[in-house]
C-alpha cells in the first residue's frame, strides 16, 4: 500500500468574480451527499434554454450520485475518508468501492460541487458523476475553477493510491470540458494515464500552496 500521508482535505483557490477565493475539497459523508438532492435550478434561467439545461443536468447528476451512494453505503462499501478507503482496499484488493467528494467554501451556503467516484477491482478510478452547483454552472454565481479543481483532486487521490488510470463517461455537454483539460478530442469517454494523473495532482498541490 502507498504511504500513509493523506492529501485530502485540500484547500485551493478558485476565481470568484475577478478575485481569488479559497475552497476546500474533502470526502463527503452521508449528510453531505443528501444535501445535494435539495439543489434547485434557478428560476431566473427560464429564458436561457442552454444554460438552464446545463443547470438541470447538474442537479440530475447530483440526484443520480446520491442514489448510487445510498446503494454503496447500504452495501458497506462506501468510504467516508481516504484512510477508510485504504483499509477497504487492504481487506480486499479486488473489491469495488466508492467515495463521494464535496467542494465547500465559507462564502457559499451549499457545496459548490462534488463527484461520485468508484475504485474498481483493477485498482482504477471511475468518475461516475462530476458536477457543480446549478447556480454556478448556470452562471448566476460568478465562480470559475470548481470542476477543474475537483478533477485534479480526483487525480491527487489516484496518485496517492497509485492507481494507473482514471476514466469516465463524457456527455455531449461535458466533452468540451474534458477536451480543454486534456488537450485532445473527446467523444463519449475519457481516460487519464499515469503521467496525466501525476501532472494534474501536481497542479492542485501547487494551487494549494497559493491558498
Amino acid at each position: 500500500m502507498p504511504r500513509t500521508h493523506s492529501p485530502i482535505p485540500i484547500r485551493f483557490p478558485v476565481l470568484r468574480g475577478n478575485e481569488p477565493a479559497v475552497v476546500t475539497l474533502d470526502f463527503a459523508g452521508h449528510e453531505d451527499v443528501i444535501a445535494t438532492t435539495h439543489w434547485q435550478v434557478p428560476r431566473s434561467l427560464k429564458r436561457d434554454a442552454a444554460t438552464r439545461t446545463r443547470a438541470a443536468d447538474a442537479r440530475e447528476f447530483a440526484l443520480f450520485a446520491a442514489k448510487r451512494w445510498r446503494h454503496y453505503r447500504d452495501s458497506g462499501i462506501a468510504a467516508r475518508s481516504l484512510p477508510e478507503l485504504r483499509r477497504m482496499i487492504s481487506s480486499d484488493p479486488q473489491g469495488e468501492y466508492c467515495f463521494h467528494l464535496k467542494l465547500t467554501a465559507p462564502w457559499f451556503p451549499h457545496s459548490l460541487g462534488g463527484a461520485m467516484v468508484r475504485r474498481t477491482w483493477c485498482h482504477h478510478l471511475i468518475v461516475d458523476f462530476l458536477f457543480v452547483h446549478p447556480r454556478i454552472c448556470g452562471k448566476i454565481e460568478p465562480v470559475k475553477g470548481t470542476g477543474v479543481g475537483i478533477l485534479h483532486g480526483i487525480c491527487l487521490i489516484a496518485r496517492t493510491l497509485r492507481c494507473k488510470r482514471v476514466w469516465g463517461e463524457a456527455t455531449r455537454d461535458s466533452a468540451s470540458f474534458y477536451e480543454r483539460q486534456l488537450g485532445r478530442a473527446i467523444e463519449d469517454s475519457f481516460t487519464l494515464d499515469v503521467s496525466e494523473i501525476a501532472f494534474f495532482a501536481d497542479q492542485i498541490e501547487k494551487e494549494s500552496r497559493r491558498a
